[in-house]
């Protein structure tokens, strides 16, 4: 286990803001949420809400991940993933959580991310 599996939401990260997740409590839901997807009857469509809840927590354990300096990119092979998915993805993310491509790109300017 890496130090970073056992650190907590209120731990300081070198920015010196807090982590937005806990590695172990994501990797827990995510492994529910495969045994749900799993259990899963052949051929039968995932249900939306299981799809929404594993987004979420993979987006989560990402952001802290690189909270903690990992800098790995998201995908195992960017060229297979195309770009109409990412941006059909981020889209319906910012609009999520209300948050304008400018604002993004100001994040981006201000972090240095």
């Amino acid at each position: 286990m890496s130090s970073s599996e056992g650190a907590t939401p209120r731990e300081s990260v070198g920015d010196g803001g807090d982590l937005l997740a806990d590695i172990g409590e994501e990797t827990a839901v995510l492994r529910q949420l495969a045994q749900r997807i799993i259990d899963q009857p052949e051929g039968e469509e995932l249900p939306d809400e299981l799809v929404q809840q594993a987004l979420t927590a993979m987006t989560r354990l990402y952001t802290v991940k690189f909270q903690m300096g990992a800098r790995s990119p998201p995908f195992i092979n960017d060229r297979e993933m195309p770009a109409t998915a990412v941006m059909i993805m981020s889209t319906a993310m910012l609009r999520a959580v209300n948050l304008e491509l400018f604002e993004l790109g100001m994040w981006q300017a201000w972090s240095g991310v």
